[in-house]
């Protein structure tokens, strides 16, 4: 009796399953990783979740010093923490609705805003996107 035939008796009669392939569709394993930020001990770190990335909380908790979390996105790069000018910028833009999301003031179209470097930008950023904030 060659292989084959064995694998299918031994299938037929129960012994062994066929094994099933997941779901391409599916995101159970978390396979997308967030940027979250402490804005009070400027840390940053990345959280995964089971489930689709828009469902991921937008909020959480520090696991350093328990203060507020922001889910900051995929492509959003923390700053040193010793880099306080840098950290308010965050914290300005953060705190106006800016979650470091993608803004392309054309619709339809993959032309993406770069975010501001300093603080002075980021307050004439938030002033022209206003309507892309997510608060």
């Amino acid at each position: 009796m060659d292989r084959n035939t064995k694998k299918a008796l031994r299938w037929d009669s129960g012994y062994r399953t066929k094994p099933v392939k997941p779901d391409k569709a599916s995101f159970s394993s978390g396979k997308y990783s967030m940027a979250y930020a402490c804005l009070d001990c400027k840390t940053s770190f990345q959280r995964s979740f089971p489930g689709a990335p828009c469902d991921y909380p937008l909020h959480g908790q520090c696991v350093s010093c328990g203060g507020v979390t922001y889910n900051l996105g995929r492509h959003f790069k923390a700053p040193k923490k010793s880099d306080i000018a840098q950290w308010k910028k965050v914290a300005y833009l953060v705190h106006h609705g800016f979650y470091f999301q993608k803004i392309r003031p054309i619709k339809n179209s993959y032309c993406n805003v770069s975010y501001p470097s300093t603080l002075a930008e980021a307050k004439v950023f938030v002033k022209k996107y206003k309507k892309h904030a997510l608060i």
